[in-house]
């Protein structure tokens, strides 16, 4: 939350101190409402979004919800593809906004699909977070909108500061900090158990239910504080041990610039600590790496700065390209107070996601942790992800020698905007060879096509073209009792203005298996997970 400072300072930019505080004593919604239409107006709202990126019909919101609707299917669904697809994504609730557009804005909403017996059916629900419920019995936004301070300035702080006050004097039902998010960027299985994730708060354990073999969802659930035991934001991408089941995970704090290191096994926190503190924070740690023995994780040039917002980049997050990457290195049985070993390197950079990373032994007996991810050189203020405004990333290998601390190798590997990779997430920590790779070259909004990479050889293998449509993570399943690495299928959800598909990749030879024509379209986003008929028995 802001401090109380910066809560004053915004105020005193738009009212005089005495009458503002005879205001608010007096009537507190009438002079919040006054601010607040202030700040609206200073922030342009209506043109804003008229001319935003993200006006793009793909980006739009649904509100009709759907359950169980057989889908139509071109092509035949593979006899071992049995399970649930499941897409999370934001979705703003309201014909109307408050905010300007942002990627990150809305609420959360699920998209599912069921595999059964070479048939399939469509489901979506709203993620009905605290925040969601509250706004949906009051019937329009309430509650500050992401894009209205990344890029918002004095207003956007103006605004913040009211969505404080607002909570602070009852006018608005007070959420805590890690408790007031929407839950929209990903959705994982652990331990009978379904979560939707965002690394700003906690995450959100959904209810679940079966119904003649079909998962039911409904969106209600609850915050999962693991009894009380997680203090801090969570993550979006927990890293997944194959073997056991187990979530590491690490997450960054913007208000103490804290980074935490946390481990969920069989449902329980067991690990759960501070290991570093940054000011300015860390903007982002959206990703990172688990290796047979280590933890890998991006220190980046993306910092969170609240007094940023009165600079020229009128935003809290700014890439500071004197800022070298940097990469932080623990062991997997990391205790409390055990140091964090950092490997730099020569230039700045941004990452959201990774693909693999694992180690190998040198010749001299010595040992490397080899990393692959799409790398930005440098990242907006306003943070345009998904839209054509955002720069292109470059698909790059790095190198780090654990015996010298150095970074050894820095390289591109692909000079063509490539990102949200897949790869068979069953050689996570361990040598694999092939990544699936989001072309976003083609008009820098989601992704164009998928490219199969092959790591070792560090060649391009082969590419489907998405067409006419756009896609946002071709997920990679493993068949049953797959013989090889690339022995599945890629599952894409694709999009488009007026309708919306499924379509069933083979990953081995790249060719098109199946594709399951949704009822209605679907607004464009990014993460989804695949449950077998095992982990769906277990959400009963």
């Amino acid at each position: 939350m802001l401090s109380i400072a910066l809560v004053v300072i915004a105020m005193l930019l738009l009212a005089p101190p005495l009458l503002f505080l005879v205001c608010f004593k007096v009537a507190p919604r009438s002079l919040l409402q006054w601010v607040d239409n202030r700040a609206y107006k200073a922030l342009d709202v209506d043109a804003y979004n008229h001319n935003s990126p993200y006006n793009a019909p793909g980006f739009k919101p649904v509100h009709n919800l759907c359950g169980n609707v057989p889908l139509r299917v071109s092509g035949k669904i593979p006899d071992d593809l049995d399970g649930v697809y499941l897409r999370n994504g934001t979705n703003l609730q309201f014909e109307q906004t408050k905010g300007r557009y942002h990627m990150f804005n809305g609420a959360g909403m699920l998209h599912q699909v069921q595999i059964k017996a070479g048939k399939a059916s469509y489901s979506n629900t709203y993620v009905k977070t605290p925040r969601y419920q509250i706004e949906d019995a009051m019937g329009e936004d309430q509650y500050l909108h992401f894009g209205d301070l990344a890029g918002g300035g004095k207003a956007g702080l103006a605004r913040m500061a009211v969505a404080a006050l607002k909570q602070r004097s009852g006018v608005l039902p007070a959420l805590e900090a890690l408790e007031s998010g929407s839950s929209t960027t990903a959705v994982q299985y652990h331990h009978g158990k379904l979560y939707c994730l965002q690394e700003t708060g906690y995450p959100f354990a959904l209810n679940t239910r079966l119904e003649d073999g079909y998962l039911i969802l409904d969106g209600e659930g609850q915050w999962d504080t693991f009894d009380g035991k997680l203090d801090s934001p969570y993550t979006a991408h927990p890293k997944i041990d194959p073997a056991t089941g187990d979530w590491y995970s690490f997450s960054t704090q913007f208000s103490s610039g804290r980074l935490y290191h946390s481990v969920v096994r069989q449902g329980e926190l067991t690990q759960h600590s501070v290991i570093d503190q940054q000011k300015p924070a860390l903007a982002f740690l959206h990703d990172y790496y688990l290796t047979e023995h280590h933890l890998v994780f991006p220190d980046l040039s993306l910092r969170f700065n609240p007094k940023d917002m009165f600079g020229p980049e009128k935003s809290p997050m700014v890439f500071d390209a004197d800022y070298k990457m940097r990469w932080g290195v623990i062991k997997r049985d990391h205790q409390p107070g055990d140091p964090v070993r950092w490997f730099t390197t020569e230039q700045p950079g941004h990452l959201w996601h990774v693909v693999n990373g694992w180690e190998e032994a040198r010749d001299d007996g010595g040992t490397d942790i080899v990393l692959f991810a799409p790398v930005f050189r440098s990242y907006p203020s306003n943070l345009p992800i998904h839209n054509p405004d955002e720069p292109h990333a470059k698909f790059n290998k790095w190198r780090l020698n654990l015996d010298s601390g150095q970074v050894t190798e820095d390289r591109v590997l692909l000079d063509h905007f490539y990102e949200r990779p897949s790869f068979n997430t069953a050689y996570i920590g361990k040598q694999n060879r092939y990544a699936y790779l989001l072309d976003e070259e083609k008009e820098g909004m989601m992704g164009r096509g998928v490219l199969k990479y092959d790591m070792v050889e560090e060649r391009e293998v082969a590419y489907f073209d998405y067409g006419e449509f756009y896609g946002g993570e071709a997920l990679f399943v493993p068949r049953v009792n797959a013989s090889g690495e690339d022995d599945g299928y890629l599952l894409e959800l694709l999009m488009m203005a007026d309708r919306a598909e499924l379509l069933i990749i083979d990953a081995a030879t790249m060719q098109e298996i199946a594709r399951l024509h949704l009822p209605q379209r679907v607004p464009f986003g990014v993460h989804s997970c695949w449950l077998n008929q095992e982990k769906v028995a277990s959400l009963a």
